[in-house]
């Protein structure tokens, strides 16, 4: 079994870490288009990076030499305090940067993106909003990937971002998240059992500077009319198969709930009982109508 390390270079203890400074420095910024925006909902970079660089030497990752471990890396978002989002975020996407990578054929990275109570994490529980999947290949090295992921957090609440990486035990995938040392306003975490870090740990914990380059993109109000209790609905996760789960407060009764394509017709999907069937919709961004007894819902929703 090959060493087990956090790949970086100013820590030296049973966790070593390495640089590697071969490669050409390089920055870059995601793309982002917003699909249906409504006028009435501003769209947001939530960010505790204060650069979009990606700095060469500084990723991050526990990992072999040439491939790595179980990697689960957090960014948790104060959206009232931090950001003055105070009705909930529809979450459209997720940026992140990429470091080195060497693999022959690709490999997956999964993002989740979780509702908590403000100031709980790295403790509390972690409710699963959204999640979606990069298939990651040698062209992402030191790129800024921009991954679409339909979540909303509702008003209250804090945000977490997480990446996660699975070690396929096959030994040829290799990589970094990137990182720079140009300041951020909240720390960067990672949980990695092999490396030491059992729960998710702060990096200054472990003697590192640099922080991980991330943004979630969204809009900084959820669609509805009605009752406050309208913020405390929820649509979950992004539906990669044929459901889609409705979650509502137990005092609100649903009406109707109705999909509807760009073009504003009604799709037809059936609901029951909390599950939206949408084994009939094709690929693509939809709008979700949820009318209940506190009022209209309205989400947009992406079918990958």
């Amino acid at each position: 079994m090959k060493k087990i390390t956090f790949l970086f270079a100013l820590f030296i203890s049973a966790v070593s870490i390495q640089a590697q400074s071969t490669l050409s420095s390089s920055s870059s910024t995601g793309t982002t288009v917003f699909i249906n925006q409504d006028a009435n909902r501003a769209p947001v970079i939530i960010t505790q990076s204060n650069t979009q660089t990606i700095e060469v030497g500084q990723e991050i990752a526990c990992a072999s030499p040439t491939s790595f471990r179980d990697n689960n890396l957090f960014r948790s978002f104060d959206l009232a305090g931090d950001f003055g989002i105070v009705n909930g975020l529809q979450v459209n996407a997720v940026e992140f940067a990429m470091g080195t990578i060497t693999t022959p054929a690709g490999f997956e990275i999964f993002a989740n993106i979780y509702s908590t109570t403000p100031g709980s994490f790295p403790g509390g529980t972690l409710t699963l909003q959204g999640t979606a999947v990069y298939f990651a290949t040698n062209a992402d090295a030191f790129t800024m990937i921009n991954l679409p992921l339909a979540a909303v957090i509702p008003a209250g609440e804090e945000m977490v971002m997480e990446l996660v990486l699975f070690d396929d035990g096959t030994d040829t995938n290799f990589m970094r998240f990137g990182c720079n040392n140009d300041g951020q306003t909240g720390p960067s975490y990672i949980q990695a059992v092999d490396c030491g870090a059992a729960t998710p740990t702060d990096f200054t914990t472990l003697g590192l500077t640099q922080g991980l380059v991330w943004n979630v993109l969204g809009d900084d109000e959820i669609l509805s009319t009605g009752s406050n209790l309208l913020s405390q609905v929820a649509v979950y996760p992004n539906p990669t198969s044929t459901t889609l789960n409705l979650k509502v407060p137990s005092t609100v009764e649903v009406n109707k709930v109705s999909v509807f394509d760009l073009l504003g017709r009604d799709t037809g999907v059936s609901y029951n009982d909390g599950v939206i069937n949408t084994s009939n919709l094709s690929q693509g961004v939809y709008l979700l109508k949820v009318q209940t007894s506190a009022g209209t819902y309205t989400q947009k929703v992406v079918k990958q």
